[in-house]
């Protein structure tokens, strides 16, 4: 990988989610507008973006529970016998969501239960479109 100059280093070392303000913090001059160009360029660059991402995947392996780790979690509250019955409950619940044992579904009606107005809409655009279609091929 293209080794980083200083500045671009301090950009991505100040880069959390706006290219213009890492610019700034970077050292950067210039206007609003050369600081805004500044942050585009500099994430347009493969060796910048690269340096970004391994930074970044370091802190989320660390910060955020994995799928795996969420599901161990909740089968320990299923398994203490020694926990409120309606947390383990819940534990348990929460344990199949994510592993997809159930689905909820959810109707969602317009005012009287009329369908919603965007619906209406598409539908009668569907209609309009499929209108003089011969379905009898």
């Amino acid at each position: 990988m293209k080794k980083l100059s200083p500045k671009q280093q301090a950009f991505v070392d100040a880069y959390a989610g706006n290219g213009t303000e890492a610019a700034r913090i970077a050292g950067y001059k210039g206007n609003e507008n050369t600081l805004c160009s500044m942050g585009k360029e500099n994430l347009r660059k493969p060796h910048i973006w690269a340096a970004i991402q391994a930074r970044n995947a370091g802190k989320k392996a660390s910060t955020i529970a994995t799928r795996e780790e969420r599901q161990q979690f909740w089968t320990s509250f299923v398994r203490d016998e020694e926990l409120d019955p309606s947390a383990r409950l819940r534990a348990s619940e929460l344990l199949g969501k994510s592993q997809c044992d159930f689905i909820e579904k959810k109707e969602i009606m317009g005012k009287d239960g009329a369908p919603l107005s965007i619906v209406a809409a598409l539908l009668d655009e569907i209609d309009g479109a499929t209108r003089g279609i011969d379905n009898n091929d």
